[in-house]
């Protein structure tokens, strides 16, 4: 056995001026006979499994972690943000060969390449990237990525939110039909790893289909690794090498098959017949069952993880809309418990949003803040007695000071194994240290996702892949004016809300990374401090690798580089 422990910390990501959600998909291939891998297996076949089904492949309004996952599989964007092999995110040329960056750090100039085409073996073009930052700019797209470049692209904000720019104004344009020039409003160093979110669309196609984009296979154009040659809902997707690939000659992988498997067990099972070369597991059973079938077999990777998982509250809800009710509920949510009762105690409990691997600048942010980074643990040893704080709130608001009464629901992300016990597991620490009862309501990933912009819930599971190394990535998704979760979807208004936006705003004015860090620290107290979301654990995965399989790096931030991975 080979073990490789990864704690991912991407060193020197600075921001001057952005997740999973950002998705990560793992592979498969083997055939296992008796336990026992087939070493001598040429064939080159890569399968993984994953608990959730992409909502689309329209990477302007599809950005789900699993839509990203899909997508970055059969789109190439200017630049790849991929893995290397010593577990860092690095940056490498994608359909742009070349780029420029101007003295001040305010314009991008991207060489596109002449052998880059579209699967129909239409060239891609300058334009084709014009028209995609338009369109995620255009208010009545309703684009779900837009976000990413609110306040990094020149007059994207203003076109943004219709105010006085159009989208034929944003700081983006073709040169000529191979040269693309972007212009920032102000430095941003991460700008390249923020253009993952923005794989590209073609106009003409678009035009033709218009809200059928990406809905099925014959709706959609790509210029990826892969192509897409099968796709059934819940069940698999099949993916076969794009031989017009401009770097085609050197993808060794031939097919890659992803499951569906929404039960972990199951998810081992599939490892151990062989159906898949890789799995995730925190069950210490059937760890002990894959490295005693397998033996030297496999390589095991330990990952911390970058991306928290959280719960949110509507804070319109005539409850949430007190902070000190939102409060309760996270102060009384044990999370070493938790992870224990949950996930084998494998995971990392969170006390604050930003995960420990989390860097501002060349340091870690939690190194700067130091252990004041712990907010709802010290908000727990301030307030031993979170019912007594619900029912001030209760009070507070005129309502029936009687816990019992409370109304609320509670949707899962998605219908899975761990989706219902999580869920299962939170209403009875609730009902047990607050005295509510709460309904869950179970619903699939993309029926959640949709009530979420709708404003249509109570309490919902939610979670963040950050799109780049820095604690901006995590906190400006709920900036109330312009984030992913703005307060048209968390119902958060008001003066903490404003006070908010003003220190995210603030930050991305500074290069001081010290001065970044406390004001990225004000701003957490406002979000946790007040529970507007409440983090309870982010995951250190431990994945068992089939060792025929060669060349698969991972990190943190960045996905995976298919061009490397091959089967021994």
């Amino acid at each position: 056995m080979k073990k490789r422990i990864i704690a991912f910390i991407m060193i020197g990501v600075l921001c001057l001026g952005l997740l999973s959600g950002c998705g990560k998909d793992s592979p498969t291939g083997g055939e296992l006979k008796e336990g026992k891998t087939d070493k001598t297996k040429k064939e080159q076949v890569f399968s993984f499994s994953k608990l959730d089904e992409p909502t689309g492949l329209n990477p302007i309004l599809n950005t789900t972690a699993p839509d990203n996952g899909v997508q970055s599989m059969i789109l190439e964007t200017l630049v790849n943000y991929v893995s290397d092999e010593d577990g860092k995110g690095v940056i490498k040329p994608g359909v742009a060969e070349d780029w420029k960056i101007n003295d001040d750090g305010t314009v991008y100039t991207f060489k596109i390449r002449e052998n880059s085409v579209w699967n129909d073996n239409v060239p891609v073009t300058a334009d084709d990237f014009v028209y995609t930052f338009r369109m995620m700019a255009t208010p009545e797209v309703g684009s779900t990525n837009a976000w990413l470049f609110d306040d990094i692209i020149l007059n994207f904000t203003e076109a943004h939110y219709d105010e006085d720019k159009k989208p034929e104004d944003i700081g983006v344009k073709a040169i000529d039909k191979k040269t693309l020039e972007i212009t920032l409003t102000k430095p941003c160093t991460y700008f390249l790893e923020l253009l993952d979110g923005a794989k590209p669309i073609r106009q003409d196609k678009y035009e033709e289909w218009g809200e059928s984009y990406g809905s099925s296979l014959d709706k959609v154009v790509t210029n990826g690794i892969f192509k897409i040659k099968e796709w059934q809902p819940n069940v698999q997707m099949v993916f076969v090498k794009n031989e017009k690939y401009w770097d085609a000659e050197n993808v060794k992988l031939e097919k890659v098959n992803r499951y569906i498997v929404e039960e972990s067990a199951a998810a081992v099972q599939s490892f151990l017949t062989g159906k898949t070369d890789i799995v995730a597991t925190d069950d210490p059973d059937w760890q002990g069952e894959i490295e005693k079938q397998f033996v030297d077999k496999f390589e095991k990777i330990e990952v911390i993880d970058d991306s928290p998982e959280f719960y949110g509250f509507n804070c319109s809800n005539k409850y949430f809309k007190n902070p000190k009710i939102r409060l309760a509920f996270s102060l009384a949510v044990d999370r070493e418990k938790y992870n224990e009762d949950l996930n084998h105690g494998v995971s990392v409990p969170l006390y604050s949003l930003i995960p420990e691997v989390i860097n501002c600048g060349d340091e870690l942010y939690t190194d700067l803040i130091g252990e004041d980074s712990n907010i709802i643990k010290d908000l727990q040893k301030k307030y031993p007695d979170p019912k007594e704080f619900l029912i001030e709130g209760l009070k507070e608001e005129g309502l029936d000071p009687d816990p019992s009464k409370m109304q609320i629901k509670y949707a899962t992300r998605g219908t899975a194994e761990y989706s219902k016990k999580s869920a299962e597991w939170l209403l009875q620490e609730w009902k047990e240290k607050l005295g509510v009862t709460i309904t869950i309501d179970m619903m699939e990933w993309n029926i959640m996702w949709d009530k979420v912009e709708e404003g249509d819930y109570d309490i919902c599971t939610a979670g963040w892949g950050p799109y780049y190394n820095d604690p901006n990535a995590l906190l400006e998704i709920y900036d109330p004016i312009d984030g992913h979760f703005d307060s048209s979807k968390s119902g958060w208004t008001g003066s903490d809300a404003d006070k908010y936006h003003e220190l995210l705003e603030k930050a991305s004015m500074s290069t001081d990374n010290k001065e970044r860090a406390k004001l990225f620290f004000e701003a957490e107290n406002l979000l946790v401090g007040k529970a507007v979301i409440v983090p309870t654990y982010c995951r250190k995965s431990i994945t068992y690798l089939a060792n025929y399989v060669k060349g698969y790096y991972v990190s943190s931030n960045a996905g995976l580089d298919y061009t490397k991975i091959y089967i021994e």
